[in-house]
């Protein structure tokens, strides 16, 4: 891309925040200067801590970015076990799919609360990176770069890592539909053959005396790997790879990183299934992504599964409504109080939009709105009666909770369905005027008690009968 064209997609980004010239001006100098790695796989809150700018300053510039072509999505389901970043081509929509992790041979269910990484890789049209895989495969290395294909940047501790891809037995670059091979010499043990930018892994074992002497491998459309036989004797084997894709691809062969025995790998699936995983750094998740304003503003066609819909395991959803709309009307009239209704939407998606909440939408003079956690959730309520005031002669309403939700794509929009939809709707119904009424869900979630010790609130708590709750509720009023 000449300079030119970046400097105008730039200027858009910054035009479209609005974002101080600094910042856009930090990310130009950061695409132009930083080593490739850096620009694969980047997430914004580690960027935000690297060069200090906020991490909401972050995140919204780089969903720009993205959306005028300087940067691209990079979605991954994080393996717990090895931290591996398994590449989702199709974004949302492809989030209800259980994937395998090659390496662990474990199932990873996707949680778009906690384990699917949204991260950003510069785009090809913007500078050319080795990690642009369809761009300059050619200048990939297996030794130096397979440990960035395989695995997330957001690992936390990857002294781990060393045992994988360890000690390649044979490794290389295939050119474009060229055949490569080698004869090397292997021990008795289990072997791997890995594509690295594929996430493909096909497993063989050496034998003393058992089996032939050559493993074949071809390599398809989409980085297929057909691997031909499964076992060969130890001592000298013939390796061949053809490659039928129409551009280079990495390679390698190593010991399986696996555990060894069937009840060594069960033991290790039921530790992940009890929640002992790897740490990671904070990374920016899905729940995060379409819980963010500028995400449902910018991209509308992002669409997510048809079927089902996506589960979420927690949402906090933020009902408002206005107090005496109907008299508002009759009392000053149809423009003025519509425009007074208009000017208190825009208010509401400002704090919303600033708390990194998205307003989902409004319903007649109501608005829902989902945020990721609690906190700026109990926040932007506290702050959103503060600020009504200087609208005008206008009382909110608001009713809050948290729980499991579905999300699905409603007339080409991001909407949320379930029992903690309703029930946030029902809660909001009970709020007098100026009022936030909120769940023991909200109330009891970490940082809500110092947002409302912050504010100086003092709640009452009652049991509430909810219209289509079988049970009754606990609830704050403030």
């Amino acid at each position: 891309m000449t300079t030119a064209i970046l400097q105008s997609r730039l200027a858009a980004v910054r035009n479209a925040g609005p974002f101080d010239a600094e910042v856009v001006g930090g990310l130009a100098r950061y695409i132009a200067e930083a080593p490739d790695e850096k620009l694969f796989r980047m997430n914004p809150y580690r960027y935000a801590a690297e060069v200090g700018i906020a991490e909401r300053d972050a995140v919204d510039l780089f969903l720009h970015a993205a959306h005028a072509g300087v940067v691209e999505f990079s979605w991954g389901v994080l393996c717990p076990a090895c931290g591996a970043f398994i590449t989702t081509d199709h974004a949302l929509r492809a989030l209800n799919t259980e994937r395998v992790c090659a390496i662990c041979d474990i199932p990873i269910p996707p949680s778009i609360d906690d384990n699917v990484e949204v991260a950003f890789s510069v785009a090809p049209s913007t500078r050319t990176i080795r990690f642009n895989a369809f761009n300059a495969p050619e200048k990939l290395d297996f030794l130096r770069d397979s440990l960035t294909l395989f695995f997330s940047p957001s690992v936390a501790d990857t002294t781990h890592l060393g045992r994988y891809l360890n000690d390649p037995v044979w490794f290389g670059t295939a050119p474009a539909d060229a055949r490569v091979e080698a004869e090397t010499e292997l021990a008795p043990g289990r072997y791997v053959l890995a594509l690295p930018e594929y996430h493909v892994l096909r497993r063989f074992t050496v034998d003393e005396g058992v089996g032939g002497s050559a493993m074949s491998y071809e390599v398809l459309a989409g980085g297929q790997l057909i691997q031909e036989g499964e076992q060969v004797a130890a001592g000298k084997v013939r390796m061949t790879l053809q490659n039928r894709l129409g551009r280079p691809v990495v390679f390698g062969a190593f010991a399986d990183p696996r555990p060894s025995s069937p009840e060594a790998l069960a033991e290790k699936t039921a530790k992940l299934a009890s929640g002992s995983g790897l740490n990671f750094h904070r990374f920016f998740t899905v729940k995060e992504l379409v819980t963010t304003q500028v995400f449902r503003d910018l991209f509308r066609a992002e669409s997510i599964p048809s079927q089902g819909g996506l589960g979420l395991k927690n949402l906090t959803v933020l009902f408002t409504d206005l107090k005496g709309s109907t008299e508002l009307y009759s009392r000053m009239g149809d423009m003025r109080a519509y425009s007074l209704v208009g000017e208190h939407f825009g208010l509401l998606r400002e704090v919303v939009a600033a708390r990194g909440g998205a307003v989902v939408k409004t319903i007649g003079d109501a608005v829902m709105a989902s945020f990721p956690t609690p906190a700026p959730a109990l926040e932007a309520a506290m702050v959103m009666n503060r600020e009504i005031a200087k609208v005008g002669d206008l009382e909110l309403k608001i009713g809050l909770h948290a729980g499991p939700c579905i999300a699905v794509d409603l007339n080409e929009r991001l909407d949320y369905f379930g029992q903690t939809v309703n029930i946030a709707a029902r809660v909001q119904g009970i709020a007098d005027s100026r009022q936030i009424v909120c769940t023991d869900p909200v109330r009891d979630a970490e940082g809500a008690a110092e947002v409302i010790a912050e504010l100086s609130l003092v709640g009452a708590r009652e049991l509430a009968a909810l219209k289509g709750v079988a049970d009754q509720v606990g609830v704050w009023r403030y």
